[in-house]
């Protein structure tokens, strides 16, 4: 089944190797949204459509140009009920500021304030098929079926495993998290779930990424449990040799 991918660009190198990336996610031909904001720069829209159009993996793909004057914010959302999208892909740069290392400004929120799930990929990421995947939990937050309706459309996550993190775990009996358990399985079925224990005080930040980007095809997290997520996001990059880097991050909203 075809689905609608939304791409966000402006141009830069880091935005199109986040488009080339997204190439690999549909496994069926696909529609695939090329979005820029702010201006009516059709000539760069239209070779980067072009550029797209001769990458190996964009057999039977259709592309769509699509220029909003808007803002970023205002233009993605239009697009995402205009399009009925179902995932959103963008680069993430992480020059912008300080407070948000690793994946810049724009990116941030883009994740934080269009309700639409979102996948930032970091500049120079290759793509690697998502055969491990980091699922961080807190289990104060409740998790609702139709934030998971993203893995039931992309194919490549049928054979993917599930590293559940749990967080706040411990602060459920062992009724309440066995039944949590169970549902977690079903909702993710049939993909192998494992489950983690994390202490939030010490392994959130730099051990969950030390481990994520030694192991982790992917990251997903929560944009509703605003503390962990934000922690996590907010976190600077590991670096490996000169470069700054982490796995692609794929945000939920629900």
């Amino acid at each position: 089944m075809a689905i609608n991918i939304l791409i966000l660009t402006d141009y830069s190198a880091h935005a199109y190797n986040a488009a080339k990336y997204a190439l690999n996610l549909p496994g069926v031909a696909s529609n695939f949204y090329i979005l820029h904001a702010g201006d009516s720069n059709k000539e760069g829209l239209n070779a980067c459509i072009e550029r797209l159009r001769k990458e190996a993996t964009a057999d039977g793909h259709k592309f769509h140009a699509i220029l909003k004057n808007d803002n970023l914010i205002d233009a993605t959302r239009k697009v995402v009920a205009e399009k009925d999208i179902d995932l959103i892909v963008m680069g993430a740069s992480g020059r912008s500021s300080d407070q948000i290392k690793g994946i810049g400004t724009n990116t941030y929120n883009v994740l934080r304030k269009v309700k639409c799930p979102v996948l930032t990929v970091t500049e120079n990421q290759e793509f690697k098929a998502w055969e491990n995947l980091f699922f961080p939990i807190d289990y104060s937050v409740m998790l609702h079926g139709d934030m998971l309706e993203v893995f039931k459309k992309l194919p490549l996550l049928a054979v993917s495993v599930f590293n559940v993190w749990e967080i706040n775990g411990n602060n459920q009996n062992g009724n309440q998290l066995g039944v949590i358990r169970q549902e977690l399985n079903t909702r993710l079925s049939p993909r192998a779930v494992n489950f983690n224990a994390i202490d939030p005080n010490t392994q959130l930040g730099g051990q969950f990424w030390k481990d994520a980007k030694s192991s982790a095809n992917l990251v997903v997290l929560m944009a509703r449990n605003l503390k962990i997520s934000d922690e996590l996001l907010l976190h600077p990059p590991i670096q490996n040799g000169a470069q700054a880097s982490r796995p692609p991050i794929l945000i939920l909203h629900g």
